[in-house]
């Protein structure tokens, strides 16, 4: 065992969008809803940090990823089968999910910790706005827009539908007014952060009400 990581063994690799996979193996460990984990093939190979897409309760741990052809590690993770073992490091980060009024923001696999938020019970008086180029790209939207307590708006850049605002979820955030006094939790690519980020403080939304989680 290298340090911080035990081999787990592989439950599940289920597709949830185009060239992504939501990746399952027993739950060996207590997380809080809206940690991370490393994953590694094998001791000093390459690694990569990912949210868990799982609830805290579930016989199961998982998280969601892109396959990125040209990458170090999703190439193989997306080849890998139920029986095949995987390193992952103990559960680690302060993005917490807290039950009470918020403001989820989210852009491609970002949703993932939000998702892990839901499964784990916190998706009560929450409103979560998702981004995606395509419809298709909207990941766990069947479970997401049932969810009773759960505001699920979706805002889609490349295709209509007459549910989902069409444009960028920073004009969705622009036309409407938001509550200073909730909190704003935002997960996703680095621009859409910093975007995000200077447009909640143009409407007046205190700094110390926003916390983000970069994917890179």
């Amino acid at each position: 065992m290298i340090r911080g990581f035990q081999s787990v063994t592989v439950t599940r690799l289920e597709l949830w969008g185009p060239e992504t996979w939501l990746l399952c193996w027993p739950r060996s460990f207590s997380f809080l809803a809206g940690q991370v984990v490393i994953l590694t093939l094998k001791p000093g190979g390459a690694e990569r940090i990912f949210s868990l897409a799982t609830g805290v309760r579930e016989p199961e741990a998982g998280v969601l990823f892109n396959l990125v052809e040209d990458g170090e590690l999703t190439p193989a993770l997306a080849n890998l089968r139920p029986g095949d073992l995987l390193w992952v490091s103990e559960p680690f980060g302060s993005f917490p999910g807290l039950e009470g009024p918020a403001v989820w923001i989210a852009n491609g696999t970002g949703v993932a910790p939000f998702v892990s938020m839901v499964r784990s019970g916190l998706g009560q008086q929450k409103v979560l706005i998702h981004g995606a180029r395509k419809l298709a790209g909207f990941l766990g939207r069947q479970e997401l827009e049932n969810l009773p307590g759960l505001t699920y708006y979706r805002c889609c850049t490349g295709e209509a539908h007459e549910l989902v605002f069409s444009g960028r979820l920073t004009e969705f955030l622009e036309q409407r007014s938001w509550a200073p006094s909730q909190r704003y939790l935002l997960c996703g690519s680095a621009p859409m952060i910093v975007e995000v980020r200077e447009l909640l403080f143009r409407k007046g939304i205190p700094f110390s009400h926003i916390l983000a989680e970069v994917f890179f």
